[in-house]
């Protein structure tokens, strides 16, 4: 759960007001892959609380599959604050011990989970902590046994790590294994040592990524290939809150590339990809909290269809 702040432009400490939102960086592509008419399912852990049975009931009212979510009876729902700057974007705060999610086991996962499954996304938040980093290099393994595409959102929570290096290490250890790799710029330069954007996908990909898109804010997102790489602009919006605008942007290429048969697609499709992927992000910084103004697919075609400047 999120704590976001109705103060934006105050610091955490300085912050009197806050809202309860639903949030996590991977629940909120699922999420978002659910608005977008893909079916989907989450692998976690919750606390047996209020936060925890307000979490659920939420993911079963949006159709997302909680089959494989579990509960602990002696841990609580993870909370974090979330602070907004002059410019709405966000700064976050994991509060307290380690939530119910870095509690999830090896053994509480199953391989029935991955059948039938054609993308499996997941991020660094679950790596950070034992068990649940053992869980989710679990998760990994079963997921490449079935026969999934795996996507990539570091999503980089520094505060969460006492050694850099290690955080680094890990990532780069599981790119290779990976169809999708999305990255702020500042995870990029974090990861590649550079600040130029297409040497530093250049090194990712040749690492094993076979996409890379990198999100620029407002600016809109970079994107690579082995044989390509470019940029797609982004829609001029007011923003109200910025948070998950990134799993946002994942959540959409995610639903569009699993249209296409072969990852990476042709290049024109993977524009198309990444162009549906800004304006989804973009409708969803529109409201507060993470996941409220994510839209449906139709919103974002008619979103599209009203900037015709962003057609190839």
């Amino acid at each position: 759960m999120d704590l976001v702040s109705m103060e934006p432009g105050r610091a955490m400490e300085d912050t009197r007001a806050y809202r309860l939102a639903p949030g996590g960086a991977v629940c909120n592509v699922a999420v978002g892959l659910a608005r977008l008419g893909v079916k989907v399912g989450l692998i976690t852990k919750l606390g047996a609380d209020p936060l925890g049975q307000f979490m659920l009931d939420f993911l079963k009212k949006e159709k997302v599959d909680t089959t494989w979510i579990k509960a602990a009876k002696n841990e609580l729902t993870a909370l974090v604050f979330v602070a907004l700057d002059k410019k709405r974007n966000p700064s976050f705060f994991f509060y307290g011990t380690p939530g119910a999610d870095r509690k999830l086991l090896p053994r509480e996962l199953s391989a029935r989970a991955f059948r039938g499954v054609k993308v499996f996304h997941f991020g660094t938040i679950s790596l950070s902590l034992e068990p649940v980093r053992s869980a989710t290099l679990h998760a990994i393994e079963l997921a490449q046994k079935a026969g999934c595409v795996l996507s990539f959102d570091p999503n980089f929570r520094f505060h969460l790590w006492k050694d850099h290096r290690a955080l680094k290490k890990i990532t780069w250890s599981l790119i290779p294994k990976v169809a999708l790799l999305k990255l702020s710029e500042d995870e990029l330069v974090f990861l590649t040592d550079t600040k130029n954007l297409e040497k530093g996908a250049e090194k990712l990909i040749k690492n094993g990524a076979k996409i890379v898109a990198v999100t620029l804010g407002a600016k809109g997102a970079f994107y690579a290939t082995e044989k390509y790489h470019g940029y797609v602009p982004g829609f001029k919006l007011q923003p109200v809150d910025t948070t998950g605008a990134g799993d946002a942007f994942t959540a959409g290429m995610i639903a569009w590339l699993i249209r296409f048969k072969t990852i990476p697609p042709e290049k024109n499709e993977l524009i198309t990809a990444v162009r549906f992927a800004n304006a989804f992000a973009g409708l969803s910084t529109l409201k507060l909290g993470a996941i409220e103004g994510l839209a449906n697919w139709e919103k974002v075609e008619r979103h599209i269809k009203r900037d015709s400047r962003h057609f190839a």
